[in-house]
């Protein structure tokens, strides 16, 4: 092995800006478009459970606390979550979000769920909004 070879590469290194940075302790913006963790906004959701039929990882599940008040909870599990959107694209009043943390490590799993009581949305019909 010379020695020779790796001069030139080195000389081209020597110069350059690190590729990395000093994670814990600096940390770089996360890009616009970035999928981190998914979120409800509960004052939009009607409950039609678009994002718990069409999640591909079964990671959201909605269910009744009381069905006369129009009650319902719903739980993200984070530990099932592979971040596909697919939640956000399926929900119809745009209730769910993704948001751009992705520093969610835990030692229980159980821990990784994120949870929302709420009553379900009234969504005025397209004639009513205009007027209003």
């Amino acid at each position: 092995m010379k020695l020779g070879a790796f001069i030139p590469e080195l000389l081209r290194h020597l110069f350059k800006k690190p590729a990395t940075v000093d994670y814990p302790f600096q940390k770089l913006e996360v890009p616009k478009d970035f999928r981190g963790s998914p979120y409800l906004r509960p004052e939009l959701c009607i409950v039609c459970r678009a994002c718990e039929r069409d999640c591909p990882a079964e990671a959201i599940e909605i269910t009744a606390v009381n069905e006369a008040e129009k009650r319902f909870r719903m739980v993200i599990h984070n530990d099932r979550c592979i971040h596909c959107a697919q939640c956000v694209d399926s929900c119809p009043t745009e209730a769910m979000l993704m948001d751009t943390r992705f520093e969610i490590s835990d030692y229980d799993r159980h821990n990784l769920k994120m949870e929302w009581e709420y009553v379900r949305a009234v969504v005025k019909p397209r004639s009513e909004a205009k007027t209003s």
